[in-house]
């Protein structure tokens, strides 16, 4: 620990001169040209004089001022973009050293709304904004979402799929970092099922980061951005969704700016609950045996509620310093109820008994997370200084209940194994604190440092009860093989340093982070104590050449790592499943990744493209593997055994296409396919090597029609994909919404059908040395929603315009900004 703090004070010392810079800047202020109302937020963008090279740009404050700082002698264009504006340039603006300081006044603005037809079209937001690093995608834009999850919003966001269990991939991995407004957060880490799509502003989805972020996740990292105001004055947003089948929420965003103080709070409560059936069939073959068939179909229904509040403050404690403190609580509760009817069969298909399992359970779930955010900026444009402090804890108590009845081939009771009456009570305790310290320092007119500090502990602490009834007393006793009593403690230390520079249109940035990684695993239970430690270097880098100011190529390198979780290290034999049963590897090493890219930007004057091509390169693979236990001989009632293991290595490359279009005033369209092959090989461990070319597709559709009505119809396709024993199937859904705007705009009445044509299922095969199976399940997906939303207080600057802080503008001038 002290090293790394002496490691990171050196990078202070090292970053944090000063170079010499330019002594120039240029101002103004932006107002509306027909209420007089500030414009902010916009960018300005400095270009050059000579050949339109963007040489600077500069985020313009709420109340419509900017500065553009510093600026060479010399003579420029001033370009200004807002969406819902149309842009502004200003010509010839000069710098010299008798007049270093421009003052261009009040700039007016005016808007980008046209009338055509009867039919009106206001500038908003696009749907997905591009950068080279990244891609930002609006979640406000889409009405498929209304009334959802995150859930429902990653199925719409490029380069990510969703499975039927929520868990989210990127271009075939699954092993990817979920920061809330960029920083790890309790929320994130409670399944992205329980974050409302209401909460959401936008995802950012990183596919290759720099070594500014946490390395964590070899397939990128999705960013997910919370709602907040941004405007003066008192402002708030009112929603309330209804579906078919229970299922409501509803939400209320609050937001008081006065002078240096900006109050806000969000309020969210949701009812779900969803229905589904699923089916297995499996194939036994173990050696020496006889083949036997299991035929398994089940069904089940949760019902989860949940209440999120979370409130805070911004305070400007001087020009240069400001404070942020916000407190997150949420209440919620889960009920589940299922039923498994088995039927095991011999060799050629005769029936040999059945098997039901019925079971009911609840949890209770109350989280409190802690923030406080500091922010110092400096004369030098660019030069600022910020921490970050979060801690949050997590109780969980719950109680299930599991009842197993054992039939003969025609029905009655079997004599040879008595009913299985099974309670289990659960408390789970999460705790994790992070610290975290980044500076950056510009370097002459297009060069920056940045180094910064990160330190996180986490702690889960998962206590099971379990008890089997006997029959003989009556009375449940405790189960020796079902109770279990884990803890897990994961301490990281990091630093990082990140350089970057320009020559002409040439530009780079290379950086390094160094990880100190320290594991405890105690298994209570059974008295298993096991330490693991690691030091990791991880290097990025990346290549910019800008033949316009609409046309871009970049190439990156990173190295990443999936470290193993709690769930897979604990090495407790779980025989919940009396017919599939898992325990953990505590000797699990961590997953690496070395990921490369090479992507194609363009700007066109209605359309915007990417072009990416990708390759990725994985060791020690963590993935579960499955066997067939050895049974009795002549008992069809065979065991599956899953663990995790380190598979050898694998590697995945691909294309991937993604653009916007507007194709009319009043039809817009959102594009993104992916195509890759992804292989792993198992060799190592006695499997096969499996490989699979795959692919995702995405197309969003907008159209605006007369009586401001908008429709919107997304398409969503993934086409079968390998795993380490089989494939997953294909998966389809479209979902047909519309938004009409009423109370001259202030509200909105939004209907949302979901999986319109009800195609979505989830299918698998997969395979081991002495088994194959089939496994098919199907959600209750086709769904109707009916959504109402008013927005009150100062709605001046209405219509979805970048009223966030480090919004992502349309267009290039994103670009040249840090991670």
């Amino acid at each position: 620990m002290k090293h790394l703090l002496r490691l990171f004070l050196l990078c202070i010392l090292l970053f944090g001169y000063t170079a010499a810079q330019a002594q120039g800047k240029i101002s103004g202020k932006l107002q509306d040209a027909i209420t007089k109302q500030p414009v902010g937020y916009a960018t300005a963008a400095l270009l050059s004089g000579r050949d339109s090279a963007i040489v600077s740009s500069a985020l313009v404050d709420g109340d419509g001022s900017f500065t553009v700082a510093p600026v060479a002698a010399g003579r420029y264009h001033l370009k200004i973009s807002f969406v819902g504006y149309a842009t502004r340039v200003v010509p010839n603006v000069e710098v010299s050293a008798a007049v270093p300081s421009v003052d261009l006044g009040v700039i007016a603005m005016r808007s980008a709304s046209t009338q055509l037809k009867a039919v009106e079209v206001v500038g908003q937001r696009e749907q997905v904004e591009y950068g080279l690093d990244r891609r930002v995608y609006n979640v406000g834009q889409d009405l498929s979402t209304v009334g959802g999850t995150a859930v429902d919003v990653m199925q719409n966001v490029p380069s990510v799929t969703v499975d039927q269990d929520g868990s989210v991939s990127m271009r075939g991995s699954s092993n990817i970092t979920i920061l809330i407004d960029g920083k790890p957060s309790a929320l994130s880490g409670l399944g992205l099922d329980q974050i409302p799509a209401s909460a959401i502003d936008r995802v950012e989805v990183i596919t290759n980061p720099s070594s500014k972020y946490d390395p964590s996740g070899t397939g990128g990292v999705l960013n997910i951005i919370l709602k907040k105001e941004k405007q003066r004055g008192l402002n708030g947003v009112v929603s309330a969704n209804a579906g078919m089948g229970n299922r409501y929420n509803s939400s209320l965003n609050l937001n008081y700016r006065l002078g240096k103080l900006n109050l806000f709070t969000n309020y969210d409560f949701r009812q779900d609950w969803r229905k589904g059936t699923g089916s297995l069939f499996r194939t036994n073959r173990p050696a020496g045996q006889e083949v036997s068939l299991q035929q398994q179909n089940s069904r089940n229904s949760n019902l989860n509620r949940n209440h999120n509040i979370r409130f805070g403050a911004d305070y400007q404690l001087t020009e240069t310093q400001s404070l942020t403190g916000s407190v997150l609580y949420r209440n919620g509760i889960r009920e589940n109820e299922g039923s498994t009817f088995y039927e095991f069969l011999g060799q050629e298909g005769d029936l040999d008994s059945t098997s039901t399992r019925i079971s009911q359970g609840s949890e209770s779930r109350d989280l409190w997370e802690y923030s406080l955010s500091y922010r110092k900026t400096f004369a030098q444009e660019g030069r600022e200084l910020t921490a970050d402090a979060v801690f949050n804890h997590e109780y969980e108590p719950g109680e299930d209940a599991f009842s197993q009845y054992f039939f003969n081939p025609d029905g009655s009771p079997s004599a040879f194994r008595p009913s299985l009456l099974q309670r289990n009570k659960a408390l789970e305790r999460e705790r994790e604190f992070s610290l975290q310290a980044d500076y950056v320092q510009p370097i002459g007119e297009k060069g920056k440092w940045e180094a910064g500090y990160r330190s996180t502990f986490e702690r889960s602490d998962v206590d099971v009860q379990a008890t089997d009834l006997n029959p003989e007393t009556g009375r449940f006793e405790n189960s020796v093989g079902r109770t279990n009593h884990f803890l897990y403690d994961e301490w990281v230390h990091a630093v990082y340093g990140n350089y970057g520079n320009a020559i002409q249109k040439f530009s780079y940035q290379l950086g390094a982070r160094l990880e100190q990684t320290n594991i405890i695993t105690d298994q209570i239970t059974q008295s298993r104590r096991n330490h693991r430690d690691y030091l990791n270097l991880f290097p990025s880098l990346f290549l910019t050449y800008e033949f316009s100011e609409e046309q871009k190529v970049q190439t990156s390198y990173s190295r990443r790592i999936n470290r193993p979780w709690s769930g897979q290290l604990n090495p407790f034999l779980d025989i919940s499943d009396l017919y599939n049963q898992r325990q953990g590897n505590p000797n699990l090493n961590p997953e690496f990744t070395n990921s490369y890219e090479f992507n194609y930007l363009r700007f066109w004057t209605h359309v915007t493209a990417t072009a990416g091509v990708f390759y990725r390169h994985m060791t020690d693979i963590v993935q579960p593997v499955r066997q067939l236990l050895p049974g009795a001989p002549g008992d069809e009632r065979q065991i599956t055994y899953t663990t995790f293991q380190n598979i050898g290595q694998g590697h995945s490359y691909g294309l991937e296409l993604t653009g916007t279009a507007t194709l009319t005033p009043w039809w817009r369209l959102n594009m993104n396919a992916s195509g890759f092959k992804y292989t792993i090989d198992g060799t190592e461990q006695g499997l096969a090597t499996n490989s699979r070319l795959s692919w995702t597709s995405r197309l969003n559709s907008s159209f605006t029609l007369p009586y401001k009505t908008e429709v919107q119809l997304a398409v969503n396709y993934r086409s079968p994909t390998a795993t380490v024993q089989g494939e997953r199937s294909a998966f389809f859904m479209t979902t047909l919404s519309a938004r009409k705007e009423i109370l001259k705009g202030k509200g909105n009445i939004i209907l949302r059908v979901q999986d319109l044509f009800n195609t979505m299922r989830f299918n698998a095969t997969s395979f081991g040395n002495e088994f194959e199976e089939t496994s098919r399940y199907k959600p209750q997906s086709q769904l109707v929603y009916v959504g109402f939303s008013y927005r009150f207080g100062n709605v001046t600057q209405k219509k979805e315009r970048g009223e966030n802080e480090g919004e992502m503008p349309n267009g290039p001038e994103r670009e040249g900004e840090g991670n």
